[in-house]
């Protein structure tokens, strides 16, 4: 079990069910059975998607260190049985989201597996900046979500959502690429670390980060925040983050620093995650 569950890439596809999750409870502040088969089928269009993305790319994972143990590069799993569980967990999830009488949130679930798998993909080999284009995909679970709990993807509240999940994937990418970037280069794929120096970077990062930071305390002004505890909340949190990052990145070397950058990017998002959860609770 442990190794279907790496093919599927289970410590993503769990914070993107979350986010699929947030987009639902955000229009539908209840925990009903169809909020369950929602986030089941998100969970399990990202397990499908993550394997066939790992079924593309054996052949560049067995080139570096942080990829060779994969189940497919490792041979603890066959390439005909990772096929096998790749199409069993996308369709599973495609048919769990058509059951919420929502076909459209499947059809947005298809189309991000698409994104993903036939877009970005082959986009990492040809250029360092996939990751714009493919940060989409981070975007994509909170609509999908909210589209299964019967809200028009095109409502600029749940937009701005999907908005900030996208801007918020660059320094995610980039800082994990200050520590890895040197086992993609030795694979064969252009990063950023080839065409900027570490200042750059750092300036290029920054330039993300404050975005990310600044967006959050925009939150308040929009429909989305209901509660103005939340967005002291909100405000609150965005300015330790940039307080923080900016020490980070401008007073200590990124590079040497980059996992606790890393970190604190992730648990941010963590935090603004449960607390618009918590928006629809109080």
């Amino acid at each position: 079990m442990n190794k279907y569950l790496k093919l599927g890439k289970f410590t993503i596809s769990i914070p993107v069910a979350l986010t699929g999750f947030l987009g639902y409870f955000l229009f539908k502040p209840l925990l009903d059975l169809d909020a369950g088969i929602s986030v089941a089928g998100i969970f399990l269009l990202s397990m499908g998607s993550s394997a066939l993305n790992q079924i593309q790319e054996r052949h560049t994972d067995a080139l570096m260190k942080r990829t060779v143990s994969r189940p497919i590069p490792a041979g603890t799993i066959s390439l005909g049985k990772a096929i096998l569980f790749s199409v069993a967990s996308a369709l599973s999830g495609t048919l769990l989201l058509v059951l919420t009488g929502y076909p459209l949130a499947a059809g947005i679930g298809v189309f991000t597996l698409l994104w993903y798998n036939l877009v970005y993909t082959p986009l990492k080999k040809l250029t360092a900046f996939a990751v714009l284009p493919g940060a989409l995909i981070g975007a994509l679970p909170p609509l999908i979500g909210w589209t299964a709990a019967g809200g028009d993807p095109l409502d600029m509240r749940i937009i701005t959502v999907g908005f900030l999940l996208f801007v918020g994937q660059m320094p995610h990418y980039w800082l994990l690429l200050l520590k890895i970037g040197n086992q993609f280069h030795e694979a064969g794929l252009p990063v950023i670390t080839s065409l900027f120096d570490p200042k750059q970077i750092r300036n290029l990062s920054f330039v993300w980060i404050a975005a990310t930071g600044v967006i959050v305390m925009m939150l308040p002004a929009t429909p989305i925040i209901r509660n103005r505890v939340v967005s002291v909340v909100l405000i609150a949190a965005a300015v330790l983050f940039l307080v923080r990052m900016f020490r980070l990145t401008y007073r200590g070397e990124l590079i040497n620093h980059w996992k606790k950058a890393f970190i604190t990017v992730n648990l941010f998002y963590l935090v603004i995650i449960l607390v618009l959860i918590a928006d629809r609770v109080i």
